[in-house]
């Protein structure tokens, strides 16, 4: 990992352990509905998706005469690491605020998607612990469904399609989720590898156009909606209830 890698990884810890106090007041809402999007989207749009947009207006004022690259690439890159960090984030977020509205929702594992039920088997059969299968008592299944998933998003760090359609089938039950996306998942892919011929060559990584980056954050945050309002929809069927989780957005 070079050093702007290491810069840039610090700050992105750093940035997202302080959560956004428009966030903040709307995670102290009930988890059984809400008159918003999820709390992942909130966090999405409020934070880190407007550190992009103030990146895209500094190139903009340094660049004022709108000819030729000026030695801009730095801000544009920059803008490709925060929106992929930013994708990754809501990710993982919309997934654990997911699994615990099933969590709570469901009275006992029977009642969780198959998938799921299969996902949470297997986690305690592979478990070297010999009294693992001992948690599942009463509620226990809920600690270690949520556990289980938590250590397993930690081991994430490409958010491509081809690692989001399993963990959100294992861990939720909805198939296929990038079919949802518009863009199709090739796009998403793209711009994905994009962040890591980036984080690995910095400079030396192919040149990043302010036209491009704008592109790229229409397309993420179109993703992110298609994504939420999937998923919306989704655990309403899937927990047999009235109302979705969180509305969905337009």
């Amino acid at each position: 990992m070079n050093c702007s890698a290491r810069a840039f990884s610090h700050w992105h810890k750093n940035w997202w352990d302080k959560p956004h106090p428009i966030c903040q007041a709307e995670v102290r809402k009930s988890n059984l509905g809400s008159h918003m999007p999820s709390h992942a989207l909130c966090k999405f749009e409020s934070n880190l998706l407007q550190e992009v947009e103030r990146l895209i207006k500094s190139h903009a004022q340094l660049n004022h005469s709108g000819r030729g690259r000026r030695g801009l690439g730095h801000i544009t890159r920059s803008g490709v690491l925060m929106l992929c960090a930013a994708w990754e984030l809501y990710l993982e977020e919309v997934l654990l605020e997911s699994a615990k509205y099933l969590e709570i929702r469901c009275q006992k594992p029977d009642e969780l998607p198959l998938p799921v039920k299969k996902e949470l088997a297997s986690s305690v059969k592979k478990s070297k612990d010999e009294l693992k299968p001992l948690e599942l008592a009463g509620d226990g299944w809920k600690t270690v469904y949520i556990n289980h998933l938590e250590t397993t998003i930690a081991s994430i760090n490409t958010p491509k399609s081809t690692i989001v359609d399993p963990i959100f089938e294992r861990f939720l039950g909805i198939e296929n989720l990038s079919n949802e996306w518009s863009l199709g998942s090739s796009a998403i892919d793209s711009f994905v590898q994009a962040r890591g011929d980036i984080a690995h060559r910095g400079r030396d990584a192919q040149y990043v156009t302010i036209e491009r980056l704008r592109d790229y954050k229409a397309g993420v945050r179109q993703t992110v909606v298609e994504t939420d309002n999937r998923l919306a929809s989704y655990l309403r069927d899937a927990s047999h209830s009235r109302r979705m989780p969180w509305n969905r957005k337009t």
